[in-house]
């Protein structure tokens, strides 16, 4: 009897100890995620930020799946980081949620990356002819003219307060800690960490929508939420990876396109040459002036194509944003339509057909809507001096409004 009952002791000892060893496996595979998922080597100076090139292949370590919430939708996101070379990749967002793997060879395939030297790339495609798929990169110049990171909210001007509240993320395995500008009440952060001190002075920052790796004179921490009024982006998980996408196959989109406009000027070109030397007639003062107005703006597309690979087109008010809204100004086109206009009343005045010479009235009044079209174009010009992208977006508004219907 004796024998038997310290068999059945030392068994409900042995069943405990392996209920132990369960718990204490879940707790170092806890504790050995949360190591993986605090580190930044990138941002702690292990590493440094690695400038990319459009044709490499690309791979993250970390992936944090996003919850974004605003006053009219909520959507999913992944965001992959690799916090070794201080590069990120975002998918787009989703209402009917969460897709978090890279399907490059679907139609609709679309990959934003930055890093924090400053390299923009989407990686995108498009349906070509006959159901092909056509894969491209869009650099904005980034490659080559890197975006200047401006002055954000993580600059160490001004210090994060903590606020003694707390929140569990990624199934309970993290609690954040909420901290808060003093100039900014109305945002909120929480940053999960080894601790919180009252008071934190952030310094570096790899991540996006305000969620991410930051690293402070205090240390590094996750920033698992950002909140503010209407909106609030939040870490429902967050795993170590091993993603990578290729890119080789992806075509420069930039490129390509300043090659097909240099080749379309190019032939506007030789075009309006052959089209002055054959020009002569009743009206030939017109058409001169037209020709030669259309090789004015031939000659400045050209220079404005040179601009444009001059800087990224991400800067804000930079070179090359001024010159890719000049290569497509509502104004020139209005210029050219007055020019066509008189060109089309000289001809109309000098015909012997009556159905040609009814439509003077009509070529007239179009006439005095262009040039009243023209002024106001010039006025949203010098309205908006120093912010060509309203001003192409409000002359671009205002010519569809005002624009003749034609005769």
């Amino acid at each position: 009897m004796h024998k038997l009952y310290l068999v059945l002791v030392l068994g409900l000892v042995a069943v405990q100890a392996l209920g132990q060893g369960g718990e204490l496996r879940d707790s170092a595979a806890i504790f050995a995620w949360r190591a993986a998922v605090r580190r930044a080597p990138v941002l702690t100076g292990a590493s440094t930020p690695r400038i990319i090139v459009p044709h490499e292949r690309l791979c993250f370590n970390m992936e944090f799946d996003l919850k974004i919430t605003t006053p009219v939708k909520m959507a999913e996101q992944c965001m992959f980081v690799n916090n070794s070379t201080g590069v990120i990749g975002l998918l787009p967002t989703h209402e009917d949620g969460l897709v978090n793997m890279l399907f490059p060879e679907l139609a609709d395939f679309s990959f934003q990356v930055m890093s924090m030297t400053g390299n923009i790339y989407h990686y995108h495609n498009n349906k070509g002819k006959n159901n092909t798929i056509e894969k491209w990169v869009s650099t904005g110049n980034t490659n080559e003219h890197p975006y200047l990171q401006m002055a954000g909210m993580f600059t160490g001007a001004v210090d994060l307060q903590r606020k003694n509240a707390t929140e569990l993320y990624c199934n309970g395995r993290m609690r954040a800690m909420a901290y808060r500008f003093s100039t900014h009440p109305d945002m909120t952060w929480y940053l999960f960490g080894e601790r919180f001190p009252e008071k934190l002075h952030p310094r570096k920052f790899l991540g996006n929508m305000g969620v991410g790796y930051l690293a402070t004179d205090e240390g590094l921490y996750v920033v698992t939420e950002f909140r503010t009024s209407g909106y609030s982006c939040r870490v429902t998980n967050t795993e170590v990876t091993n993603t990578c996408l290729n890119t080789a196959e992806f075509v420069e989109r930039e490129q390509t396109y300043y090659n097909q406009q240099a080749q379309n000027i190019t032939r506007e070109k030789e075009k309006l040459d052959k089209a002055a030397r054959n020009a002569s007639g009743a009206c030939a003062t017109e058409r001169i002036a037209l020709i030669n107005y259309k090789k004015e703006q031939q000659n400045k597309r050209e220079l404005a194509l040179l601009q444009a690979r001059t800087g990224n087109a991400h800067q804000q008010n930079s070179a090359t944003q001024r010159s890719l809204a000049a290569m497509m100004d509502p104004l020139v086109v209005v210029q050219e339509d007055i020019l066509t206009t008189k060109l089309e009343i000289c001809k109309a005045q000098n015909s012997t057909s009556t159905k040609t010479r009814e439509k003077l009235g009509c070529l007239t009044s179009q006439l005095g809507q262009l040039m009243e079209l023209e002024t106001e174009l010039r006025v949203l010009d010098a309205r908006h001096a120093n912010e060509p992208g309203r001003a192409m977006a409000e002359k671009s508004k205002r010519y569809l409004e005002r624009k003749p219907r034609g005769c």
